[in-house]
């Protein structure tokens, strides 16, 4: 086994967390960084299979979900300077958010509360009764709604590019190519493995940060961290709405969810900022963080779900809703005939013919416990090592924040010193990374 070279702070993964935290961390950070990555790029994964939306925090209930509500609050002006300092794609279309059903009116009531508790302007949302909004989009039905003005339609692909090649010119050596089989922590830091092109290497680290995605909770596995925790992968399917379709729909459209107790959204509208527009996602049960096939290997799913600890998933698997749930789910991934009947509870012209065919898939890892879905983010730490799982919607909207909450822990900790606020360096976020310290 080659051993590459000795690092003060290795960080696997390069999604749109992972290079956040490697381009914030080389601002305050002295000492060397590298960022492991198992793909020759970053971002090729969930922070690019997704839809594009960046969230403003209306539908986040700040007691439940506070930390995200804040990272989304937040990292709105930080993307947005991100994207007018190197002309990035970003357009400003809105979302609406419906009632679908009369009681989900309440929830409507609630979001306008909470945007206003978790930083929103007043202007910068609208609640619309079922006439007003069947006058800003004609072609949508529903008891009723909120808008949320400024949500915008990115590439969060290209985002997560930019701020590797950031970090990259600040120092940090990215290390492509690399899948990270295991680490070992020791008296001095941590010792972690990985394969590349058929070859073992090696690389030490004074601390190690794990944000490796549907990857983080085995890696925590292996160093005996996290074990009351396992993880379950959700694929969700768009379909592709065809230039046929006439209709002119000038907002994201979603619905008020109807399992609130599932981190499940119903299929939605999307406006993508390339001008495509996709209908979606579902949540398809996959055996694996990549498994992008529209036909699902069943035996290795089984061994999903028997790996330890099995509890979480025995007690979902005995839930009727669940299980009604995740057979639903199937359906619309296979058959864009489901795909249309579901959406036309809300866009009642949108029927199959108008749909052209599959567009982008991506995979939602949530973490279980013996209570059932995780609903925040969980960090589990070591004494050279942090891993933070769950990281989900709205993970990518949030990631400039949130990253700089986990450096903020970690000095905090003394697990890494940080220099002092007048030596950060130019940056795009200098005034958020400062504030945020």
């Amino acid at each position: 086994m080659a051993l590459r070279k000795e690092y003060d702070v290795v960080i696997v993964g390069a999604g749109v967390l992972g290079s956040a935290i490697a381009y914030e961390l080389s601002m305050t950070f002295g000492g060397s960084i590298a960022v492991i990555e198992k793909e020759n790029g970053a971002g090729l994964h969930t922070s690019t299979r997704n839809t594009g939306v960046i969230h403003r925090p209306f539908y986040l209930e700040p007691e439940k979900k506070k930390l995200f509500a804040e990272s989304s609050q937040i990292s709105y002006r930080m993307w947005k300077a991100l994207a007018v300092s190197f002309n990035l794609p970003w357009k400003e279309n809105g979302t609406l958010e419906i009632a679908t059903r009369e009681t989900d009116l309440k929830s409507i009531d609630s979001y306008a509360k909470w945007a206003i508790s978790n930083g929103m302007q007043e202007e910068e949302f609208k609640i619309l009764g079922s006439s007003e909004l069947k006058g800003h989009e004609p072609l949508v039905k529903g008891y009723g709604a909120i808008l949320s003005i400024t949500d915008s339609c990115v590439d969060f692909g290209s985002f997560t590019s930019r701020i590797m090649e950031l970090a990259k010119s600040n120092g940090v050596e990215f290390i492509p190519g690399s899948r990270v089989t295991g680490a070992i922590e020791t008296p001095g830091g941590i010792l972690i493995t990985a394969e590349n092109e058929g070859q073992k290497i090696a690389v030490k680290a004074g601390f190690m940060i794990n944000c490796s995605g549907g990857d983080s909770l085995p890696l925590a596995h292996k160093m005996h961290l996290a074990k009351k925790y396992a993880v379950l992968h959700f694929r969700g399917d768009y379909w592709m709405v065809g230039d046929s379709y006439p209709g002119n729909i000038r907002n994201n459209v979603y619905t008020v969810p109807k399992h609130k107790k599932f981190p499940f959204l119903d299929p939605h509208f999307i406006l993508r900022v390339d001008g495509r527009r996709e209908l979606g996602p579902n949540a398809a049960l996959v055996a694996t963080p990549y498994d992008y096939s529209d036909q699902p290997d069943s035996g290795s799913l089984v061994i999903k779900l028997l790996e330890r600890p099995t509890l979480p998933k025995i007690k979902l698997l005995t839930n009727s809703e669940f299980i009604s749930l995740v057979r639903s789910e199937w359906k619309s991934s296979r058959s864009k005939d489901e795909m249309a009947r579901r959406v036309r509870e809300f866009i009642p012209g949108l029927d199959t013919s108008y749909i052209s065919g599959k567009g982008l898939s991506g995979v939602r890892n949530s973490l279980i416990d013996s209570g059932g879905f995780v609903p925040e983010a969980v960090m589990e730490s070591s004494d050279h090592s942090i891993h933070i799982l769950n990281y989900n919607s709205p993970g990518a909207t949030g990631a400039p924040a949130f990253a700089m909450h986990v450096i903020r822990l970690l000095n905090e900790s003394g697990k890494v010193q940080l220099k002092e606020l007048s030596s950060i360096q130019t940056s795009v976020w200098k005034e958020e990374v400062g504030s945020l310290l």
